[in-house]
């Protein structure tokens, strides 16, 4: 659960508005209800577009680098 809302925060930056432990392996996520091994698989989700995201900012700041070299 910690992993999935550190992730989530980086993200959006805020936290998630519900997250609850629901007992024998159940969570409460934003109203859905799901098991844990669900939200791994959701929190490893995060985590894919989380990188993407610094991929990205890493790739403009290559660019304006490249940019400002030459001028």
């Amino acid at each position: 659960m910690a992993r999935y809302c550190n992730l989530y925060l980086a993200l959006y930056q805020r936290g998630p508005r519900e997250l609850r432990d629901l007992g024998n392996n159940w969570v409460l996520v934003n109203g859905a209800r799901m098991s844990i091994e669900e939200l791994e698989n959701l929190a490893g989700e995060l985590n894919r577009e989380y990188q993407q995201v610094l991929a990205n900012k890493r790739n403009i700041v290559k660019k304006l680098l490249t940019w400002f070299s030459k001028a």
